[in-house]
């Protein structure tokens, strides 16, 4: 038996943000198991965010969605487009996909879940402290 695997997201991935092509690909190959968070920055990239590591001693969160993938290879073959992320040139990706601890809100139990992180300078972007895209900057 094959350990599940998980998908975290936290922008324009999220149920909330609306009705786009990248929302039917997690819905036909991922359940959702609810609000969940984990430790990361989130910047505003363009008008989606991207989020990167904290460095030593920070703490901030972001927020987002935890699903258990059904079938992970093809939802990543379409994500990783999605995404601007080349496997096979993770230096010049947008974002890379890695995994991350993630704490589900419902029963906080930890995950060990995929993650799209921000794979560029944040140098000049918008940090947006309470990494909450959907509340702070889509409404």
């Amino acid at each position: 038996m094959t350990e599940d695997e998980y998908l975290f997201v936290y922008g324009t991935l999220l149920s909330e943000y609306g009705n786009i092509e990248s929302h039917e690909w997690i819905n036909k190959f991922a359940e959702p198991m609810g609000k969940a968070m984990m430790e990361g920055k989130m910047y505003m990239v363009d008008y989606y965010p991207g989020i990167v590591p904290c460095q030593s001693g920070e703490k901030y969160f972001v927020k987002g969605e935890l699903y258990k993938l059904k079938e992970p290879e093809k939802l990543f073959s379409l994500l990783d487009k999605y995404e601007e992320y080349n496997p096979m040139d993770p230096a010049h990706s947008e974002y890379v996909r890695k995994k991350a601890t993630i704490f589900l809100k419902t029963n906080k139990q930890e995950y060990n879940a995929w993650v799209y992180y921000f794979n560029q300078s944040v140098e000049d972007l918008e940090f947006m402290p309470k990494g909450d895209f959907i509340n702070e900057y889509h409404k």
